[in-house]
């Protein structure tokens, strides 16, 4: 008798659920997120707080991304702290103080650093757009960050440019060589003055230093590899531009802003284009502009994760918020899906809606880049290196000095493989 009775409240219930839902399948849709949300929060629930850093773009897609996993998680409880300067100084005292974000953003080349105030995470490398973006956020094997953007570089040209000195514009996937892009800062240079134009923006070495197929380390990071033909060959370069006149001069450049100057048509290609300038440019108009591939296939990519704290008095939920951020195709579409967008989505289905910011511009580089850049390389004691970098610019042309590159390189590769050995 129990049985039949339990059968037939059963089939009662049943019904009176399909009635309801026929009628309102928004009122639905609300009930079962609240739904899930029950089944969901007696488990996992509560508060969690976030931190990260950018500039005002940057952080209006990360506080959407914020609505919109409350809306789909109304059981947890997000504090946004959106640190605007200082952010791994502020990050540090957080970390001495007990005051640690339960979720922090970092970045692969800031990892090593504070690995030691972090979880370790159960990370499945598959479902992310290519395996380099685990490795980015891994020391020694252990993942201490899930990806959540990419921010790789490449090369924005100016199509007038090219049209008007009859340069055929170059390849969508394939990188230039060096010899090209050499040949084409000079032919596009021109001019003298307030007028002048250039063929490039000043190179930076932390992106040239590939393209010539160099780097900063060896495989295991033991050993500084300044010292390579390799990198004393892109040191060089650099110095060559500057001497030909194909890039502003370092009174030319001083306080002026590179971007500013390719958008205003004096600079034919800037190479140091990075997504966070996507914004930038939905607000330009009358100025013809593409993207390619990084020359040489240099450039290096930033992988920015969400990380875990160790001292994370909610670490279910935060470990639900960051799986949410970083696995959910329409989350990752929020960061990197508009033109907002700040980064290439870590996941291939969101990378899709990425390229279609622009549909008649090359977003396709920032994808290949994300795919084969080279990841950031760093190092637990930066600081101390930096410090030791700074003799680069401080020494040689590359930034005001004099001295020989072949003579400073290496003093530079032997003063940070002390550090490294201690």
């Amino acid at each position: 008798m129990k049985k039949w009775s339990l059968m037939v409240l059963t089939l009662l219930v049943v019904f009176g659920l399909t009635a309801c839902g026929g009628g309102n399948n928004a009122a639905q849709n609300n009930a079962d997120a609240q739904n899930n949300a029950a089944n969901t929060g007696s488990a996992v629930k509560g508060s969690i707080s976030f931190a990260y850093w950018g500039a005002q773009t940057e952080a209006d897609a990360i506080k959407r991304v914020i609505n919109d996993f409350q809306t789909n998680h109304p059981e947890i409880k997000v504090e946004n702290q959106w640190i605007q300067q200082d952010y791994l100084t502020k990050l540090q005292t957080m970390i001495a103080g007990g005051t640690v974000p339960d979720v922090i953003l970092i970045s692969g080349g800031d990892l090593p650093g504070f690995a030691n105030a972090f979880q370790e995470l159960q990370v499945n490398a598959s479902a992310f757009s290519s395996p380099s973006l685990v490795e980015a956020m891994s020391i020694d094997g252990k993942v201490y960050a899930a990806p959540f953007i990419i921010k790789p570089k490449v090369m924005a040209i100016n199509v007038d440019l090219f049209e008007k000195n009859n340069i055929p514009l170059p390849s969508k996937t394939e990188p230039m060589t060096t010899e090209l892009f050499d040949e084409i800062a000079k032919k596009i240079t021109s001019g003298e003055g307030s007028s002048k134009i250039y063929g490039s923006e000043p190179l930076w070495l932390g992106n040239w230093i590939y393209a010539f197929g160099g780097r900063y380390y060896n495989d295991d990071l033991s050993q500084s590899e300044l010292n390579t033909p390799e990198a004393i060959a892109a040191g060089e370069y650099i110095v060559s531009t500057k001497q030909a006149g194909i890039v502003p001069s370092d009174s030319e450049k001083q306080g002026q802003n590179m971007m500013n100057w390719y958008l205003g048509g004096r600079i034919g290609m800037f190479t140091d284009f990075g997504p966070w300038y996507i914004p930038q440019m939905a607000d330009t108009e009358g100025f013809n502009w593409d993207l390619v591939p990084f020359p040489g296939n240099g450039g290096s990519k930033e992988v920015d994760g969400l990380a875990l704290s160790k001292d994370s008095k909610n670490p279910e939920a935060a470990k639900t918020f960051i799986e949410y951020l970083t696995q959910n195709v329409e989350a990752q579409k929020i960061i990197g899906g508009d033109k907002s967008a700040y980064g290439v989505p870590v996941l291939a289905n969101a990378a899709e809606a990425f390229e279609q910011i622009y549909p008649d511009k090359n977003l396709k580089a920032f994808v290949l880049a994300s795919e084969n850049q080279h990841n950031q390389e760093a190092q637990k004691r930066t600081n101390e290196i930096n410090n030791e970098m700074k003799a680069i610019d401080d020494l040689t042309p590359i930034g005001i000095g004099t001295h020989d590159v072949k003579e400073i390189f290496p003093q530079v590769a032997d003063k940070i493989n002390q550090i490294l050995r201690q």
